[in-house]
């Protein structure tokens, strides 16, 4: 965690997400299945998945998006947590792009990807949004606690960088 409180979204991840199908080889030692093209991107999966009864997995937390991949988002504009209910075979494994195909499957690309499970939120924390509209999560009382102004120490080191530049 920063000194501000913040830490990656990923810290929440109940399930690695794998950029690359390389990435996911080396991890699990098989070869991502081939790429669906009528299926959302889905980066991750649940190992329990294969072994489970059940029809339906069912995940208490994971962040909504619009059908477009743009993030849903409250009146106040924070990020929205929802269930996430997936059939089992489609919990148990990735749908990952051809490697030749990577694409930002982002904020407003074209197509919304499965989003991944989170733990839940500790009493202490919250989803923000931060600059260029990237979730994290912030610890309440560090937030409170860090500094919102430029320090003693922070102006010295802002002239010593001044000078260096010429601009002092």
């Amino acid at each position: 965690m920063s000194q501000d409180g913040m830490s990656p979204l990923n810290t929440l991840y109940l399930f690695p997400v794998f950029q690359t199908r390389s990435e996911y080889f080396k991890a699990t030692g098989e070869q991502a299945p081939p790429w669906n093209p009528s299926k959302p991107v889905k980066m991750w999966f649940d190992p329990e998945a294969r072994k489970t009864t059940r029809r339906t997995i069912i995940y208490d937390s994971a962040l909504m998006y619009h059908e477009n991949g743009a993030l849903v988002v409250d009146k106040s504009e924070q990020p929205v947590l929802d269930t996430l209910a997936l059939l089992k075979e489609e919990a148990a494994q990735v749908n990952m792009l051809p490697d030749e195909r990577l694409v930002d499957y982002g904020w407003g690309s074209r197509v919304a990807p499965i989003p991944v499970p989170l733990r839940k939120l500790n009493p202490g924390e919250e989803l923000v949004l931060t600059f260029g509209n990237v979730v994290a999560v912030r610890d309440k009382a560090a937030a409170i606690s860090a500094p919102t102004a430029f320090t003693f120490s922070d102006r010295l080191l802002l002239e010593k960088i001044a000078q260096k530049l010429g601009v002092a």
